[in-house]
């Protein structure tokens, strides 16, 4: 039985055993699932592949997982597309993305070689290079026989083999791009830009991202992408070793700007952050057929080990919701992909309704829902949304209009993060919130997807309350509650 038939046959046999899953997040049949990969739309259906172990809720030997869906909403399983089963991949087929080229999908990933997996590692002996995998179907992959097609050879002087990964590949007028995570002789993250006519040879072009050694950051995950005539670099970030995990944590950062592709220089107009919350890493993007770019990320940090799943579900790890993204002054909108507009029953709406202290709104009644508010406050106020209210716990989002600051307060798993956003004017004319909560997830998007927040949580015995409270006198102009099936 090879790799791929025992992933499988262990699937079929076991998946049914797993606990209570989201209502409208993607999360794996069983296992553990991290970075979503070759996300795109191809022969009539979205193709979402993703990190995947079937065997255990940790991470270990790096498997392609693969679904399907016609609205980026309900999913079809697929078999497993790649498990590490050559030698290029030994020790896991890591992340990278996909291209469509003449009517077959090739997907460019990373092959990982680690001689010491399970061990402490021998950076001199890890290897990651650049693989290459065939289908004319979607669905079974053939790997090319001469991978890599980028090696360690193709590298840059001054840059090692390892932390060498994370390919997203583009198009652009008959030549294709791939941008990949590189690690420099100062053990910091850049991005490597190299270019090909057949997705086979490439050649080197440039360090289209570097950044600064006092910063301590590792790059993963790159992608490149254009909205609106502007390119746009998006990349998440770690501490590139052990000792500045704390103070670097893990986010994703996009630029937006003017890549020359002949040269590789990328002149920045902007730089922010995708996310503020704790749970979005490692997202990827892909343009569907009506020419709309999307993106999804792995809902998962590993900063918290309050946000682990109860190892009776049987799962780790989800997506986000997909993303439709645009340009608005200069940065980078996030919206909820349009397909959940489908799935909302019992809508409810309220306007006009005062607030001085604290206001009970009503109980859940689903573990799906959407909450909208339209609050109009003085700028020197603070307003908290309390979700999953008992006597005792809540999870709060608190908004600072003085400040700018958003807060995160969750009692049930003592997390308190505030962010600051960085002369961002949260109050303008009010603020609007679209809220989407499911069995283990929050996310936030604040004043029509101008700043976005996720959150994950996993107590199961919750309070069902929400209200909102105001230090000063406010006015919720408009509120809406929906649940959500699916």
């Amino acid at each position: 039985m090879t790799k791929l038939e025992k992933a499988n046959t262990f699937i079929k046999e076991n998946r049914d055993k797993t606990g209570t899953k989201p209502s409208f997040h993607f999360v794996p049949e069983i296992g553990w699932i991290n970075d979503p990969n070759g996300f795109c739309f191809y022969q009539g259906k979205y193709h979402l592949f993703y990190q995947y172990y079937p065997y255990d809720i940790k991470w270990n030997d790096m498997h392609w997982g693969h679904a399907v869906s016609e609205d980026l909403t309900t999913w079809e399983h697929l078999p497993v597309a790649m498990a590490n089963d050559t030698i290029a991949d030994a020790n896991g087929c890591f992340s990278g993305s996909s291209i469509e080229k003449d009517g077959k999908l090739h997907l460019l990933y990373t092959g990982n070689i680690n001689p010491n997996m399970g061990f402490k590692s021998n950076l001199n002996e890890m290897i990651q290079h650049q693989c290459l995998a065939i289908s004319e179907d979607g669905i079974n992959f053939q790997k090319y026989a001469n991978n890599p097609v980028i090696s360690q050879y193709d590298l840059p002087n001054g840059y090692i083999k390892t932390d060498f990964r994370d390919p997203k590949v583009i198009e652009k007028d008959g030549t294709y791009f791939v941008v990949i995570a590189g690690k420099n002789s100062y053990g910091r993250g850049d991005i490597l830009l190299y270019k090909s006519n057949d997705l086979i040879k490439w050649n080197f072009i440039s360090i289209v991202y570097k950044t600064v050694p006092d910063e301590n950051i590792m790059i993963e995950c790159p992608d490149l992408f254009s909205i609106d005539g502007k390119e746009i670099l998006m990349f998440s970030v770690m501490a590139c070793n052990e000792e500045f995990e704390k103070e670097v944590g893990n986010k994703t950062e996009y630029i937006i700007g003017t890549l020359n592709f002949e040269n590789g220089s990328f002149d920045i107009e902007h730089k922010d952050i995708m996310d503020y919350g704790h749970s979005f890493y490692a997202p990827q993007s892909m343009e569907d057929k009506k020419g709309r770019r999307i993106s999804i990320g792995w809902m998962k940090k590993w900063v918290y080990k309050t946000l682990t799943p109860p190892e009776e579900l049987g799962w780790n790890g989800m997506m986000s919701l997909p993303r439709l993204l645009s340009i608005q002054n200069g940065m980078i909108i996030q919206k909820p992909f349009v397909g959940i507009n489908n799935y909302f029953k019992n809508k409810s709406v309220s306007k006009n309704l005062e607030v001085n202290g604290e206001l009970f709104l009503e109980n859940f009644k689903n573990v799906g829902m959407y909450l909208k508010f339209e609050i109009i406050s003085d700028s020197d106020n603070e307003i908290i949304i309390n979700l999953f209210k008992n006597k005792d716990n809540s999870i709060k989002l608190a908004f600072n209009l003085r400040n700018n600051f958003v807060t995160y307060i969750s009692t049930y798993d003592n997390i308190n993060e505030t962010y600051n956003l960085c002369g961002y004017a949260i109050n303008k004319n009010g603020i609007s919130m679209d809220i989407y909560i499911d069995t283990y997830s929050i996310e936030l998007f604040l004043n029509s997807g101008e700043k976005v927040f996720s959150y994950t949580n996993f107590t199961i015995d919750r309070g069902k309350e929400i209200s909102i409270e105001s230090q000063k006198t406010s006015s919720i102009k408009y509120y809406e509650k929906c649940d959500i099936i699916i």
